[in-house]
């Protein structure tokens, strides 16, 4: 047995172990072979009428999937790797009318794949390192009307590469040293930022304008072979946003127009050495979100339009050294929501329009001390959906407008006290995708419309509804 083979079974039954555990019924053998007897569904990825998935299942492992909201529609696209060994499909992208990937066939190594939602439209792209080893494309961007991915080809180390489009080869556009391993693509109005570590500069700030002359190094923003530790960028136009270190102050926030001059330090928040250490960014209005710690007022929300002056605090939610902030912002309609927390209540549902009057609890779901803990936000059209725990159902999928009487749980998947634990959350014309577990301890995929929850995919036991 084969280490990819080994790894898929050894998943699979950690799964129906799980199952096990939780007091559930195994699977039993024919359930376990039935064509829509998936579990561990995720990267729900959104492809015209159609939402795909990776998912694992006892004859064909770890492919891709496809589903039209309805457990009829709900189906392996490919088995890229025949039989059970697995292709692990990863980083799926939507580019045009393709979602790209990285998968292997068992022949040519973990390579670029794309699909059009049909399993004859289903192929590699290339094979940019030639043999088992394959090339484990990365980072999957799209930029400027092309995808661009890290790669290595076997010969000159993992470095970027531009795809143009369905018809065309892909091109190596960087000369990086050996093992500087670029990494957190994010693209800029014309500009791809990223980073990379050399032995020169250390971990630092480098863009792109899709040719190998055109990418470098922004700038050496703590000089020498010391690491910047450049973290958490974000694009807002063509400006990007980013956490930084220099020599004389700790981490802080950073913006860059790609221009060595035009990298500059907005603001020392938390001033001398130390770090304000900003996380969680967001854009909305034109304005930055994040989350940093003066030393005053630990970490709670902040705003920037980019200058110093206009770098301040929203609300000291939990006055005092305490801080607040617990979980990402999600943006819906120039509202900015958080999970938080303001000394009375645990770990709530927060909004805010970024002012200080404007920053409210939403709900307090988990009545008293205790935290519902909101996670996994996802904004889906005018509303938010989200996981909490209210104290009586366990970890369910919740739903809000940003009124209390407008939160609502919206699923009971595991009854009592038990939980779904939601997550991937994904729209797919009226139904709201996501994947939750059973109460046997399976992951599964689900579809939420009209105040109804259906399982996608067959069932695995005699009491999954």
């Amino acid at each position: 047995m084969n280490r990819r083979l080994l790894g898929t079974v050894s998943a699979l039954a950690l799964l129906l172990g799980a199952a096990a555990a939780a007091g559930g019924d195994l699977p039993r053998p024919a359930e376990q072979m039935r064509p829509g007897a998936f579990v561990a569904p995720s990267q729900l990825t959104l492809l015209g009428p159609r939402m795909l998935f990776t998912a694992t299942h006892a004859q064909s492992g770890q492919e891709l999937w496809v589903t039209e909201g309805s457990r009829a529609t709900t189906r392996l696209l490919k088995d890229i790797h025949p039989g059970a060994r697995s292709s692990f499909p990863s980083g799926l992208t939507a580019h045009g009318r393709h979602v790209y990937f990285t998968a292997t066939d068992g022949e040519h190594g973990l390579e670029l794949w794309r699909t059009d939602g049909t399993a004859a439209g289903t192929t590699q792209v290339a094979d940019l390192r030639p043999g088992a080893e394959g090339a484990m494309p990365a980072e999957l961007t799209v930029h400027a009307g092309a995808l661009y991915f890290v790669a290595d080809d076997g010969v000159s180390g993992r470095q970027l590469w531009r795809l143009r489009g369905p018809g065309d080869a892909p091109e190596r556009v960087s000369d990086l040293a050996p093992g500087a391993g670029p990494r957190q693509l994010t693209s800029a109005g014309r500009q791809l930022f990223f980073t990379a570590t050399t032995v020169d500069q250390g971990h630092e700030l480098w863009v792109s304008d899709g040719t190998r002359a055109g990418t470098r190094l922004v700038k050496d923003i703590r000089p020498g072979r010391e690491d910047a530790d450049v973290a958490h960028l974000l694009a807002l136009g063509p400006v990007l946003y980013f956490a930084a270190r220099d020599c004389t102050h700790g981490m802080e926030l950073w913006r860059s127009d790609g221009t060595e001059a035009g990298t500059r330090r907005v603001k020392d928040i938390r001033p001398g050495d130390g770090s304000s250490s900003p996380a969680l960014m967001a854009a909305m209005g034109g304005q930055l979100y994040f989350a940093a710690d003066d030393g005053i007022h630990g970490l709670e929300l902040w705003r920037s339009d980019g200058t110093e002056a206009g770098t301040v605090l929203v609300r000291d939610i939990h006055e005092g050294r305490a801080g607040s902030i617990s979980g990402p912002l999600a943006v819906v309609e120039e509202r900015l929501y958080f999970a938080a927390t303001d000394g009375r209540s645990g770990a709530e549902l927060w909004r805010s329009d970024g002012t200080a009057e404007g920053t409210q609890q939403v709900r307090d779901i988990f009545k008293g001390q205790a935290s519902a803990a909101p996670a996994r936000l996802a904004p889906m059209g005018s509303a938010l959906w989200f996981a909490a725990h209210d104290g009586t159902h366990g970890v369910e999928a919740w739903t809000t407008d940003g009124t209390e009487k407008g939160t609502r749980r919206m699923s009971d998947l595991v009854p009592g006290a038990g939980h779904a634990m939601p997550l991937g959350f994904a729209a797919l014309g009226r139904h709201i995708l996501f994947v939750a577990e059973d109460g046997h301890g399976n992951e599964r995929l689900w579809a939420h419309e009209g105040g109804r929850n259906r399982l996608l995919g067959e069932p695995l036991g005699s009491r999954v509804r």
